[in-house]
């Protein structure tokens, strides 16, 4: 048969999350301006990761502590 040519399915596997952000992505996932994300990695509430010299990104972790942190209780 026709299927019988074709190889098997790969297991499936879950979807990846991004382990780090780009500086606009990180603004537009936390509603805050480029000098806001700057300001809160000099202040040390999110983590930036340079890729080469011209290139960085926000660590998905450090966005998600942070606003775990800094939920509003009740």
């Amino acid at each position: 048969t026709v299927a019988s040519t074709f190889p098997p399915h790969p297991p499936h596997r879950p979807a990846t999350r991004a382990l780090l952000y780009r500086i606009n992505v990180a603004e537009a996932k936390l509603g805050v301006s480029r000098s806001t994300i700057y300001r809160l990695v000099h202040d040390g509430e999110l983590e930036l990761v340079k890729i080469g010299k011209r290139s960085s990104g926000i660590t998905a972790a450090s966005i998600h502590d942070m606003i775990e942190r800094n939920k509003a209780s009740g």
